[in-house]
């Protein structure tokens, strides 16, 4: 993921590309071979795959005969450390239940498994499931935020919660407790804004807060999350805070064009889901990505179809409660049956997104379900994008 630090971008993965092709230059296969070296290589798919049920074949698992959902990569973060390894985050959804599970790799060609992140707190505010973790550095420290939820089914409650590292390898949740009523460290932030369901009812999910992204806004000093909350007309929305020290969290605005409105007009026409927020920054523009479930046309067998990850872009950061105008409706990816996309800045023109595969609308679902596909960003004019193959050893076009 790319990251900021306070006052200064980090690029992540900024040292790797040279590494990974130095290696690529004793590389003993033939043109002929399957070596991941080669620039034609096929696309890269890094998989958490388990022998859950111990015959020797995990890719045989079929739910929910055998549960393999603690396999699946869906809600995830990137986080470079200073030896050049990328480090993955995302939530298991084993026999467990969710928990926050951890990754290592210095290929971007094959994961390992280091361990246990972080825990539910039993009898806490996040006792029933931890999801889609974000990580920032700042400092000498990394920040992990990340969904806590309580309750089960539509009066379930999701709030923001922190957790802190100095090695990402041992969490501990920040010790202050920032929403009311509730037990136990971590909790910073609950989308109880003017604009969401939050502070309504409970019923009918309601109280939706969860998938945050942060990230440092230089122009007005200060952090920025955006979070996936359900709006007052009753379809999701991105919802804004701003910060001046990652713990306390004020609420700014949400953003109207990720909500579904009458006509579209500045908004999303179809679907309705606005969740999976993600921010790239580039050139003093923004792009926010978003993800809408809910739309129908997704899939890979449709010519052109409106997709999963759609997004909006703005020059600015600013959020406010009346509907963050400065951003715009864009449109659409072109990737279909992915989601929870997340972003590796591999040096100053190449951009990796690290792409879910989400359903059977992706035409990878039957061999690459819920792994993560690495694809090329490439930039278009006037803050277009589409995407292109890529293996570590790939060219920029």
């Amino acid at each position: 993921m790319w990251t900021r630090l306070r006052g200064r971008a980090l690029a992540v993965g900024a040292v790797c590309i040279p590494l990974l092709l130095l290696g690529c230059r004793d590389d003993p296969m033939s043109a002929a071979g399957t070596s991941p070296c080669r620039p034609t290589a096929s696309p890269v798919f890094l998989s958490a795959n388990d022998d859950d049920d111990g015959d020797g074949y995990p890719r045989d698992e079929n739910y929910p005969a055998v549960n393999d959902e603690d396999d699946d990569i869906a809600d995830h973060a990137w986080i470079e450390d200073a030896h050049g390894a990328h480090h993955l985050f995302f939530q298991n959804e084993g026999w467990a239940g969710s928990d926050i599970v951890h990754y290592v790799t210095t290929d971007l060609q094959a994961l390992t498994y280091v361990g246990v992140a972080l825990q539910k707190n039993p009898g806490g505010w996040d006792s029933q499931a931890l999801w889609a973790p974000h990580i920032v550095q700042n400092g000498h420290t990394y920040f992990m935020f990340y969904t806590g939820t309580s309750g089960t089914g539509g009066t379930s409650k999701q709030r923001i919660g922190l957790a802190t590292s100095s090695d990402l390898i041992t969490w501990r949740r920040t010790p202050v407790n920032r929403c009311p009523e509730t037990t136990g460290d971590g909790c910073i932030y609950e989308c109880a804004e003017a604009w969401t369901t939050w502070g309504g009812q409970p019923g009918t999910y309601n109280q939706q807060c969860r998938d945050p992204f942060v990230l440092w806004d230089e122009a007005e000093r200060r952090w920025v999350l955006f979070a996936t909350a359900k709006s007052t007309n009753r379809y999701g929305v991105v919802t804004v805070a701003y910060s001046g020290d990652l713990v306390h969290w004020t609420g700014a605005g949400y953003v109207d064009a990720t909500r579904r409105l009458a006509g579209g007009s500045g908004s999303q026409p179809f679907g309705g889901q606005a969740e999976n927020p993600y921010v790239l920054a580039r050139d003093g523009s923004y792009t926010l990505l978003f993800c809408d479930w809910a739309d129908p046309e997704d899939d890979c067998t449709v010519q052109n179809p409106r997709t999963i990850v759609q997004y909006a872009t703005s020059s600015t950061l600013h959020a406010d409660a009346e509907g963050s105008h400065n951003w715009s409706y864009r449109g659409f990816t072109l990737d279909p049956g992915v989601n929870a996309i997340e972003a590796l800045h591999l040096g100053v023109d190449t951009w990796i997104l690290s792409q879910s595969i989400a359903d059977r609308t992706s035409c990878d679902y039957a061999e690459h379900r819920r792994e993560l596909r690495l694809k090329r960003l490439v930039w278009g004019p006037g803050g277009t994008f589409a995407t292109t193959p890529w293996s570590p050893c790939s060219t920029p076009p």
